[in-house]
């Protein structure tokens, strides 16, 4: 089952999504629109990217921003 198209725009509270790296995960990090971020907007394809980012640069310790698309 997917879930809807609608399900992004739903009132939504801290923590109804996964993080994306979960708590006590060393070789396991979840991406795209239905993970928990932050400040950010999670309809387009640079969120999904940026999740991306996170996730390998968190796993592998790296201490580097995550870009923005636009900016690059």
């Amino acid at each position: 089952m997917m879930p809807y198209i609608t399900s992004m725009f739903m009132p939504r509270t801290k923590g109804d999504r996964p993080e994306i790296i979960p708590p006590g995960c060393v070789n396991l990090g979840l991406l795209g629109q239905f993970v928990e971020t932050k400040d950010d907007v999670v309809f387009t394809v640079e969120s999904s990217v940026r999740t991306a980012m996170q996730a390998v640069y968190g796993l592998l310790k790296l201490n580097r921003p995550v870009l923005s698309l636009i900016h690059i």
